[in-house]
């Protein structure tokens, strides 16, 4: 899972619109900033470069096609931290993002 993960928040695939093909039809995001977000709220191009950083990456089965994955994830650029949390469940045949949650939180980088 985590290398879904990593595709939805590669700069590449960001800038390329790429990271929408793993967001399922009814995805829905609460931002740090406190917004909630769903798939047509993205454009097909974000400019972003930062890099990230995964660390403690973990994964719960919650069904046979469902799955909970926590993390935490550095911007290692702008020095951010947040606790990330998404859900993935198996919609026609693939892997897709379903919710995600990322809350600030302190680092010492």
């Amino acid at each position: 899972m985590i290398s879904y993960e990593q595709f939805h928040l590669n700069k590449e695939n960001r800038r390329t619109g790429k990271f929408k093909n793993v967001l399922h039809p009814d995805f829905k995001e609460f931002g740090q900033s406190g917004n909630i977000y769903v798939t047509q709220d993205f454009p097909d191009s974000i400019s972003d470069n930062s890099e990230y950083e995964i660390k403690h990456f973990s994964v719960t089965d919650l069904s046979k096609e469902s799955r909970l994955c926590t993390y935490l994830l550095l911007n290692t650029t702008k020095k951010q931290a947040s606790n990330r949390s998404s859900v993935w469940i198996v919609f026609q045949g693939e892997w897709k993002l379903i919710f995600h949650q990322g809350t600030r939180t302190e680092y010492h980088f």
